[in-house]
């Protein structure tokens, strides 16, 4: 897996290149059509002086005065050009020597501005128009070399990448610089666990930035959890071999002294101590709280096959069992603790229900459980009473007893909230969980 610098950096790069590329872009089509639009304007003004110099002779026909032109049109290629077609003859500038322009197709008011090759491979900009005057059709072709600015478009265009590239690099350069400040309390917090593993410190500062802030508590955490565990071991195991001292000795004593009936008697007891003990420590070893971690659980996944499994466990009862569950509704935890949660709430609820059940799961991560019947339910004194921490359903009687006392302890275990009522849909037991994601 690449570094996250090298993600970082990768990451600048392509918007970096895609912004510049884009700006690039836009810049030279403005130029471009900024271009385009100013040498129009100026042929404008060329086929307006055409115009003007376009006058009748004796006979009523259209003639031009080329005298008074720009001398520009009398230049040879001089990339200033022109064309007028009248219909009884047809001027062509001086400055075309021996080329031509093609000939336009227009009505009269009809304006289009066109590109073409010219003369020693010059790139023209050509204005054609038909216009009318002393009631003559007049089309006249205006034509400026566009070579210039092309050229000019396109070191603007080898300009753009060089100063685009170098911008892109800065500015990589400088997120790598961000990036290396900002990674600096990751190389602290790796300091720190070398520290640790050296037994110079023991938990991990938390004077760090509010986004690495989580994981160096979820450390410091799973610390307290192998440092608990560690120490609850060794007591274990100190009181164990405390423990056994006495049915040991006694074990020896008998060995050794008289092999009458008495004696065996003795032996059995002392072993069965042994044993008893044994277990009951390795039991309480095992018992170190929950764990730092968990799976990501699919609630429908978990709770589909559970209601099925149900359903033919009282299917005596022809229990109609309805779950509304939302597909995405997942839970970080132990699995076991969600089936055993889940499983006493539901086993309970057909224990009780006569004939229907419904399951609602509502929400994603920070998620809200359901779980109504239509049996007895309870009265609201039992409901105060149990909603109580510590209480257990077995102590308040109603007869749903040890199955919802577990699930007290699991809700305290894991840190939800439960609370019952009544439910208005089928007049049951409701009970309500809001879990979330831990």
């Amino acid at each position: 897996m690449s570094s996250l610098k090298t993600r970082l950096n990768l990451g600048v790069f392509l918007v970096s290149l895609i912004f510049f590329s884009t700006l690039m872009i836009i810049n030279i089509v403005f130029f471009n059509s900024f271009g385009k639009t100013f040498v129009e304007s100026r042929l404008q003004y060329d086929t307006d002086g055409l115009i003007a110099n376009l006058a009748p002779d004796e006979s009523g026909l259209l003639r031009l005065n080329e005298v008074s032109l720009n001398p520009v049109f009398s230049n040879p290629f001089s990339g200033n050009y022109y064309r007028i077609d009248l219909d009884h003859q047809t001027y062509l500038s001086r400055s075309l020597w021996d080329q031509t322009l093609a000939e336009a197709d227009l009505e009269v008011g009809q304006v289009r501005l066109i590109e073409s090759d010219g003369p020693v491979e010059q790139k023209l900009l050509v204005l054609q128009g038909a216009y009318e005057k002393e009631g003559q059709k007049i089309i006249i072709s205006v034509a400026e070399d566009y070579t210039p600015i092309t050229e000019n478009l396109q070191s603007l265009t080898i300009a753009l990448v060089f100063l685009n590239g170098g911008i892109v690099v800065l500015l990589m350069l400088i997120q790598r610089f961000i990036v290396n400040r900002g990674m600096e309390p990751l190389q602290k917090t790796s300091e720190e666990l070398t520290a640790i593993g050296s037994g110079d410190k023991y938990f991990l500062d938390e004077k760090v930035p509010e986004e690495v802030l989580p994981l160096v508590r979820e450390i410091n955490k799973l610390m307290v959890m192998v440092d608990n565990r560690i120490k609850r071991s060794s007591t274990a195991l100190g009181n164990l071999a405390h423990a056994l001292k006495t049915p040991l000795a006694l074990i020896e004593q008998s060995a050794s002294g008289s092999k009458d009936e008495r004696s065996s008697e003795e032996i059995i007891s002392a072993t069965a101590q042994i044993k008893h003990q044994l277990d009951s420590e390795l039991k309480r070893a095992r018992i170190i709280g929950t764990s730092a971690h968990g799976h990501k659980i699919n609630i429908k996944t978990m709770l589909v096959p559970l209601i099925d499994t149900l359903e033919k466990i009282y299917q005596d009862k022809s229990l109609e069992i309805s779950a509304d569950i939302n597909d995405n509704a997942t839970y970080v935890g132990d699995q076991h603790d969600m089936m055993e949660l889940f499983g006493n709430l539901l086993d309970n609820a057909c224990k009780w229900a006569k004939s229907k059940i419904a399951v609602t799961v509502e929400g994603r991560h920070n998620f809200k459980v359901i779980i109504e019947d239509d049996g007895p339910g309870i009265t609201d004194e039992k409901i105060k009473e149990i909603e109580k921490r510590g209480i257990r359903l077995d102590e308040a009687g109603e007869g749903h007893g040890l199955g919802l006392s577990i699930v007290r302890e699991i809700i305290d275990l894991i840190g939800a909230d439960i609370k019952y009522g009544r439910s208005e849909q089928l007049g049951g037991l409701k009970i309500t969980i809001q879990l979330g994601s831990s």
